[in-house]
């Protein structure tokens, strides 16, 4: 049946007046194999690039290059149905009684004879990608690596979400965790940062303050670096101090306290032990002369 297919493209071809030639310039493939296919010989190379033939010569011969593999696959099977074609000569056999006549067409040509290393030779059309038979395996290898990354990446992508969330859900709710110094720990922490800034007699009144000279005493916790400027009662001069992370400062006075910070939501105000809230109005990413006496804000 393949012999008979191939056969047929032969037929077919020489019908369009189309040389071997023409069909190797325009589909590139060597003249040899096109010769093969046509005597009915379709070993010669893998049937993924006999079928890739068998297309390159449907197309050249403008035929329908579904319906050639379709009847290439049925002459494989054995369910070839033999085409004629125009101008095919019948041969009259006169048996030796007269009474029986035979009609036969024109032979086929002979199967091309040729070596093994024709079949190995493949066109430089098709060198460049070769059909490997492990090409599937390899392929559904590189499936499954893909699938296994794709998982692992949505696990990670799910991870990050979740404690995105339980981050926001959190840090509105999470507690400060500066802990309260004690009053030793205060003087001198507050006399070691002081004490290259300002003169021994300002040092002095400080600790006035602190032992508890004045009815009022101004705490003030930082939750980052921030920056302050607190004016006591009357006083001219205002103590301007830098405040790291986690760490107090401590004020006293007798009538009221003028504050500023610069940043609004990193610190935090005791008045004799009582956390102050501040104002709503006071909106902004900094505080500016927030009045604080004994009954606590003045709202201005």
């Amino acid at each position: 049946m393949l012999k008979e297919f191939g056969n047929d493209l032969k037929k077919l071809r020489e019908s369009k007046g189309i040389s071997l030639a023409e069909i190797s310039a325009e589909s590139r493939i060597n003249p040899k194999f096109l010769q093969l296919i046509e005597n009915g010989v379709f070993d010669f190379q893998p049937e993924a690039y006999i079928r890739s033939f068998i297309k390159e010569y449907a197309r050249a011969l403008d035929e329908n290059e579904h319906q050639m593999l379709n009847e290439f696959d049925k002459a494989k099977a054995g369910f070839y149905a033999k085409k004629k074609f125009q101008g095919d000569e019948e041969e009259i056999i006169t048996l030796p009684d007269d009474k029986l006549r035979i009609k036969v067409t024109e032979p086929p040509l002979e199967e091309a004879v040729y070596s093994q290393g024709l079949r190995n030779d493949k066109p430089d059309y098709y060198k460049q990608n070769p059909v490997d038979e492990d090409t599937p395996r390899r392929f559904s290898a590189r499936s499954v690596t893909q699938k296994i990354l794709l998982v692992v990446l949505f696990l990670a992508i799910a991870a990050g979400i979740y404690f995105l969330v339980d981050y926001l859900n959190n840090s509105g709710d999470k507690k400060s965790d500066v802990k309260p110094k004690s009053f030793n720990e205060i003087s001198s922490d507050y006399e070691n940062k002081v004490a290259p800034k300002v003169d021994s007699n300002r040092i002095k009144d400080s600790l006035k303050t602190l032992a508890g000279v004045d009815s009022l005493r101004l705490m003030v916790k930082a939750l980052k670096d921030i920056k302050i400027k607190v004016f006591v009662d009357d006083q001219p001069d205002p103590i301007d101090e830098e405040i790291s992370a986690k760490d107090s400062l401590l004020v006293s006075a007798k009538n009221q306290f003028r504050f500023s910070a610069n940043a609004n939501l990193n610190v935090e105000i005791y008045l004799n032990g009582k956390y102050l809230r501040k104002p709503a109005s006071l909106s902004g990413s900094s505080i500016k002369n927030l009045i604080i006496n004994k009954d606590g804000i003045v709202t201005q």
